[in-house]
């Protein structure tokens, strides 16, 4: 008897704490408040080596914010709420390339910057997908986690072109003030299902809503 009573008060408990547990966990996947789509002004630095530190100081040393804007992308996002804490988020994003030599000669950074655009070389437009999830604890702060493939488009001579392979990006971020964005993320390129050596870098955003 004392055992079926045990027994029955852990029914009981159990029925208590699932609905608790589940209300836990739905608060966590289920956002506030219904989230809407958003525009955001972004920019990018795209780290050239896994030695983010060295290279931010290389960049900033030889033409300081010149050098950063030689590795960077700027560009809009649009995030996509789909269901629950999930979105989508494609971006499009500019960057070029250029002798940024030649272009850290020029005295003043708005001549250098408009140096660099044009001599420049060729224009890389970048189209990345992101799909993530979002969890919002607070009105002021929220996280993401994101993963998503991207494409580039070259822009040469007036012409475009599809390079042949597409980089695979992955990465978190957080929201603040449902104004600023903040991201950090590890891409690597690849041709169909085949990871090219070393071409894994670091990527570092930060976005504005429009």
């Amino acid at each position: 008897m004392t055992n079926t009573r045990k027994t029955i008060l852990l029914i009981l408990l159990c029925s208590i704490a699932a609905p608790a547990t589940a209300q836990g966990v739905d608060k966590i996947i289920k956002p506030r408040k219904k989230q809407h789509t958003a525009f955001y002004l972004k920019a990018q630095y795209a780290s050239p080596s896994l030695d983010v530190v060295s290279a931010v100081r290389s960049d900033i040393a030889q033409s300081k914010a010149l050098g950063v804007m030689s590795h960077s992308a700027i560009g809009l996002s649009v995030r996509i709420p789909l269901w629950r804490a999930i979105y989508i988020q494609p971006e499009i994003l500019y960057s070029l390339q250029t002798n940024w030599d030649s272009a850290a000669l020029r005295t003043g950074f708005f001549p250098q910057t408009a140096y660099a655009f044009n001599h420049r070389e060729r224009s890389n437009i970048d189209i990345p997908l992101n799909i993530g999830l979002r969890w919002e604890p607070a009105k002021i702060f929220a996280a993401r986690a994101y993963v998503g493939p991207m494409m580039r488009l070259h822009l040469s001579h007036g012409s475009f072109s599809l390079y042949d392979n597409y980089t695979l990006r992955f990465g978190i971020g957080i929201d603040l003030f449902n104004f600023l964005t903040l991201d950090a993320g590890y891409c690597v390129e690849m041709n169909k299902l085949t990871i090219f050596d070393e071409t894994g870098h670091y990527l570092f955003g930060l976005g504005i809503k429009l």
